[in-house]
Formats: C-alpha cells, structure tokens, sequence
C-alpha cells in the first residue's frame, strides 16, 4: 500500500470494472471484489491488492500470494479450472499487463498536495521556505531560504536542507546534509507505450535517506515506482548526480560528480565512483567495488573488483585493451 503521508487512495474499483478500464479479458476470480491499491508481485498484500506479471510462465511466482487481480500478457495457457483454483484473486488476460497496470494505478492513487503551511515553523526554517502542514520536521533541523518541504516529509535532528532544494515523498534521517538546488523525491522515469502515446506509470514510492548522508548541490534522487529509493547511512554524493528510481544505494558509498544510476540498481556498502560514471539498469554492484571515472556499466560487477572503460570490463582488462590499441594506433601512424 503506498504511503498514506504522500498519496491519497482513490475510491476502490470491482474486478470487473478493472478489466472494463485496462480492456482486459478476465478469465479466473470473483468479478465482484473490491481493488484499493497496485503494489509489485513480491510484496502483494492482501485481496485488494493489483499485481501484474509480464511473462506467461511468470504465474508460478503467484504461489502462496494474496492478491485482489493479476494482469497477465494474453497467450498466458488458462487451464481452465485448474489455474482458477490455484490463485487467490482474480486473473485478467491483455496485450500489455504493465500498460494495464499503469491505468489503474492512475486511477486508484495521486499524490498528497500541499494545501497549507506548517503555522508553527521550526526554529531553524528561514522564514521564505515552504513547509506543508503535514511535514514533520525536528526542531534542530535547519531548512535554508527558499526550500519546498513537501506534505509527509520527515527530516531527522541535525539535518541541513540549503536554500533552494525541493524535498517531497521522503524521509531524510538525522544529520543529513543536502546541498542548495538538490531535488529530492521527484517523480522517476518510467514510461509504457500505449494505443495514442506514451502513458505515465505511477511512481508511488518513497526516497529513504539515512543517517548522516550528504547530497550534492543539483542532484536529483528520484522517488521509488513501487518500491522505495534507498540511501545508505555515511553515503556522500556529489553535485549533479542523478539516481533513478528504485536504486538501493549502500552505507558508505562515495559517488563523485555528474554520475547516473539508472533504475533497479542495487549499489553495496562502500562503493567508489568515479566523475561521469553510467550505470544501465537493474545492475548489482558489489560490496568494496570501484569504477574508473568515465566507466559504462552494462553488467553487473562482483564485490571487491575495480572496473573501467565503455562498456566497462576489470580494470586489468581495460589497461591492456588500451595499451595495446595506443601500440598498434603508434604503428600505423609511424
């Protein structure tokens, strides 16, 4: 269920009135139940809950799961009663479950708006910030000129928020330091082709910004699409650094400027990057590891290991290509 601070939940849908919705044939489950909120496979909780799977053999990881509907890609085998008595919850068929699904996390969530301010301000909030009535913030906290405090927003004893910087849908932990300009808990980027265009998918998680962090001026750290966006305890992020949704960032990581992480990734403890370094999605990277500034990750990279290049390989690796290139480029030009 997404997070009560930040988003509202709409009034509830029938399981048939969601298959009417998304266009989705319904094909096993109660056409009568109630659907309160859209959350991921693995953390369905409950018979209102909507799912989706994209892959017809993906139905296996709904054992055990209790769920209100699943979307499921049309050539999903129906078996007849059989699949019908193995689920929870209801199943509908159609083209494209994560377009399906976006629709109706549309329709079921929005996000809190900020309708008030907070009439007893924190002593160390300067006076042209905005925080929303609903922001929780502690009383050491100290909130610069200019700053948007969004509704739900905790912000942890000790923390700095310089002037300028946009905090919305998340929890910032105690002695964090967020430099002018950063934008904090801003929708991700996740987008689903459908019939006139590109339609939005929700983004209704949260950013989880531990203890004693620090994050670059200009840098943005988008909200989770379901899940949360997480920073570890002690990490420091330079200016200009883009963490996409999802991201799972470890305690102790260093990431220097201008670097990208796209979505899903999972980042260990104490993690270095290098200026500049871009890392495709749904990456792990491991605990200890090291990438050479400039370095295009399009695999995942053991713990331990330092890596460098575009794409990147070991960094051993990536010193003899180079050597070798610059011996043979030599010759040529010789």
């Amino acid at each position: 269920m997404p997070d009560s601070r930040f988003f509202e939940t709409l009034t509830p849908l029938s399981v048939s009135d969601a298959a009417t919705v998304t266009g989705a044939r319904l094909i096993a489950g109660d056409e009568n139940g109630t659907l309160t909120h859209v959350t991921s496979l693995d953390m369905a909780d409950g018979a209102g809950t909507v799912i989706y799977c994209e892959k017809p053999g993906g139905l296996s990881a709904l054992s055990g799961k209790t769920f209100g509907l699943c979307f499921a890609p049309e050539g999903t085998p129906e078996g007849s009663g059989e699949l019908a008595a193995g689920l929870s919850g209801a199943l509908a068929l159609v083209k494209q479950p994560r377009l399906a699904f976006a629709l109706l996390g549309a329709r079921l969530h929005r996000s809190v708006k900020a309708a008030d301010e907070m009439k007893a301000r924190p002593q160390g909030a300067h006076p042209s910030a905005f925080i929303a009535a609903t922001a929780e913030i502690a009383n050491d906290a100290e909130i610069g000129p200019g700053a948007y405090i969004g509704p739900g927003v905790a912000i942890g004893g000790g923390a700095l928020i310089g002037h300028d910087v946009t905090i919305t849908h998340a929890l910032v932990g105690r002695r964090a330091r967020i430099l002018p300009g950063a934008r904090i808990g801003q929708s991700g980027f996740g987008f689903v082709p459908g019939p006139s265009g590109l339609v939005k998918v929700p983004q209704l998680g949260r950013v989880v910004i531990g203890a004693d962090v620090e994050i670059g001026a200009n840098t943005t750290i988008d909200r989770g699409a379901l899940e949360d966006t997480i920073v570890g305890d002690g990490t420091k992020i330079d200016n200009l650094v883009q963490i996409g949704h999802n991201v799972r960032l470890g305690r102790n990581c260093v990431i220097a400027a201008q670097c990208g992480v796209s979505g899903s990734c999972v980042i260990g403890d104490g993690v270095m990057m290098g200026g500049q370094v871009g890392l495709a999605d749904h990456l792990t990277i491991g605990e200890g590891a090291m990438l050479a500034a400039g370095s295009g990750l399009m695999r995942d990279v053991p713990a331990g290991q330092t890596w460098g290049g575009r794409p990147a390989r070991p960094i051993k690796e990536w010193l003899r290509e180079t050597a070798a290139l610059a011996k043979m480029t030599k010759k040529r030009n010789g």
